[in-house]
């Protein structure tokens, strides 16, 4: 945008989240999102919209501005709307986006509360994302969900569709198509599932004229993500030239624990405590299930005492498990591809990290929510049972806000240190966050008191 300035789309005024709180009462918010995502500058006849619009380096993304508007909504409708957004309601969301939308569906609890059509429609996008990033188990689980279900929206039958030929099950493909093509009424539509067939119908005479079937070809792990590919083609019946070891195998990838006998995370919420280790991970992403820990930084802090070389710190990357890293990542930590290219695996660094924590408390931010799951899921394939109880200090925080004289409704890390004036001078990297925390609980300690 060329300005910074933020106004109300309803009524013009200045405001900080794009409808000022008058107009927030008297709006249909959701609406307003849909028809946001549906703009285009040239046949939009509200003349603020396409004045906001001509003020954006691109018009089109005014369309954006949905996704910060969904924010005001209530949970499940504010995940599902902004899922939506991603995609700017449409079949699937750019690469860039992905891993908000595997964050997002993650953290959507409630997804029962959405009507069938609603969840279909939320699971084909994550379908189009999971096999886009070779996550072909993961997205064979989604599609047997929504299959199960009688209501499935047609821009998730087109999704369906182009799955099953894009893992050259042809005649899968054409069922699809076929129960598509009898609600397809509208002439966008009609022809989305037209595209669909035709694309199938080649590769499927392909096959029969004995000719090269789609393998994946990214520009990065290209051998290990086809030999995948192959992999799962075969447990699915289908028979794949070149059958390869799985990538489990390729990486030495041992067998996790699995998830319902891995007991849930302790939490402990009294501060009465001035030992702990202090830990923060970089991800490269959101969503536990989907994304993969980066780094791993900490500190061990000792009777209150904060020392931040040798023994007292941990600091290590970590191989990306299953995931890759994306430019938004690499901006946001300034971790690049060349840290954690031949870094060691989860399953390696992990017991490392144990090993310092000890049977200390482990302190973070946002931990309970966020950064444990990871660990979870890293104990699971390390074949560690985390006992360590969970101290998170944005919990803790909340109690000081009228104190501080912080109005928010989420206190972020930085906002957090910068408001008690504690210097972070490497925010999103681990160890700096995690000697950051450790500062921040200390000092509200001493506030407390």
């Amino acid at each position: 945008m060329k300005s910074d300035m933020k106004r109300c789309i309803i009524c013009g005024t200045e405001c900080d989240n794009y409808i000022c709180e008058t107009c927030a009462k008297a709006t249909d918010i959701e609406s307003v999102c849909f028809d946001l995502m549906r703009f285009k500058p040239d046949e939009c006849e509200n003349t603020l919209w396409v004045e906001m619009a001509e003020q954006m380096e691109n018009p089109y993304d005014l369309r954006r501005i949905a996704f910060e508007i969904a924010d005001m909504l209530d949970a499940p409708r504010r995940q599902y709307v902004q899922m939506i957004s991603l995609a700017n309601n449409g079949l699937c969301v750019k690469k860039d986006s992905r891993n908000a939308l595997y964050g997002l569906y993650d953290s959507c609890d409630c997804l029962d509360l959405l009507s069938e059509g609603e969840r279909n429609r939320a699971r084909g996008l994550l379908i189009d994302a999971l096999y886009k990033d070779y996550l072909y188990q993961d997205a064979e689980d989604v599609v047997a969900e929504v299959l199960a279900c009688d209501e499935i929206p047609l821009y998730t039958y087109a999704t369906l569709a182009e799955y099953y030929t894009t893992t050259r099950r042809y005649d899968a493909a054409d069922k699809i198509l076929a129960k598509a093509a009898a609600f397809a009424l509208d002439d966008v539509f009609r022809k989305m599932i037209e595209k669909r067939q035709s694309e199938n119908d080649k590769q499927r005479a392909k096959k029969e004229q004995g000719k090269k079937e789609y393998l994946p070809a990214p520009r990065e792990e290209r051998a290990e993500i086809q030999q995948r590919y192959i992999a799962f083609l075969n447990s699915v019946g289908v028979e794949a030239e070149l059958p390869m070891p799985s990538m489990e195998k390729l990486r030495g990838i041992p067998s996790p624990i699995k998830r319902d006998r891995y007991p849930d995370p302790v939490i402990q919420h009294d501060p009465d405590f001035d030992t702990f280790v202090a830990f923060d991970l970089e991800t490269t992403g959101l969503s536990a299930k989907y994304n993969s820990i980066i780094e791993i930084g900490a500190i061990k802090v000792v009777g209150g005492e904060v020392v931040e070389t040798g023994e007292f710190t941990f600091q290590e990357f970590v191989k990306p498990f299953r995931s890759s890293l994306t430019e938004d990542v690499e901006a946001l930590t300034s971790i690049t591809l060349n840290d954690v290219m031949f870094a060691r695996e989860m399953w390696e660094v992990f017991p490392d990290f144990m090993d310092f924590a000890d049977d200390n408390i482990l302190l973070g931010y946002n931990c309970n929510a966020f950064d444990s799951r990871f660990m979870t899921r890293a104990g699971r394939y390390s074949h560690i049972i985390i006992e360590n109880p969970y101290f998170d200090v944005m919990l803790y925080a909340a109690r000081f806000k009228d104190k501080l004289g912080l109005t928010c409704r989420g206190i972020s890390l930085e906002t957090l240190s910068n408001t008690l004036g504690i210097e972070n001078p490497a925010a999103h990297r681990a160890l700096a966050d995690a000697i950051t925390t450790a500062k921040v609980f200390l000092k509200l300690k001493e506030i407390e008191r």
